[in-house]
């Protein structure tokens, strides 16, 4: 066996291995994820409701995703148990992430406002993954990568080798 098919199979391993570690570690983070998707419209919110438990994790986190983000005007807000404000944010990407600290076991909200044009968007809230979790997905994007960088490595070699050939 020549050395571009040994790369180009090591290669293909590494992207199949990388994209399997990559589905498990965004499983493992998403797992416990409360989500909600409607249609915003002027004055009608859309809201998630979600236990969380300092016990289980120290710092919750929320992510917004607005479909078609022309000329909305956002602002998502997090509300404890008792009803008080725990974060709030202006909404001014496609994506967004946030992160704020759980403080008392109950259900926390997230509310997603709008007083622009209707727009469509999803949006999630859950405790933060542990940093293992967040480095396996790291990891698996990792190995996709290596993965490509074996697939064009021995691709070049197997050009060279067919070339020297003819």
């Amino acid at each position: 066996m020549k050395k571009g098919h040994i790369i180009l199979l090591i290669g293909g391993a590494l992207v199949a291995v990388g994209m399997i570690i990559s589905y498990y570690g965004s499983n493992f983070a998403t797992q416990d994820l409360a989500t909600s998707e409607g249609l915003l419209k002027d004055g009608l919110p859309i809201e998630v409701t979600k236990e969380l438990d300092p016990a289980v994790a120290s710092t919750g986190a929320f992510v917004v995703h607005a479909g078609s983000f022309e000329d909305g005007n956002l602002k998502a807000t997090v509300f404890d148990p008792l009803g008080s404000q725990v974060v709030s944010k202006a909404i001014d990407r496609v994506s967004t992430e946030g992160q704020f600290e759980i403080k008392t076991r109950g259900n926390y909200k997230l509310v997603l406002e709008n007083s622009g044009a209707e727009i469509s968007a999803i949006i999630g809230i859950t405790h933060m993954p542990d940093k293992s979790v967040l480095a396996l997905n790291v990891l698996g994007q990792g190995v996709i990568v290596s993965g490509f960088v074996g697939l064009v490595i021995a691709m070049i070699l197997l050009i060279k080798d067919k070339r020297k050939s003819v």
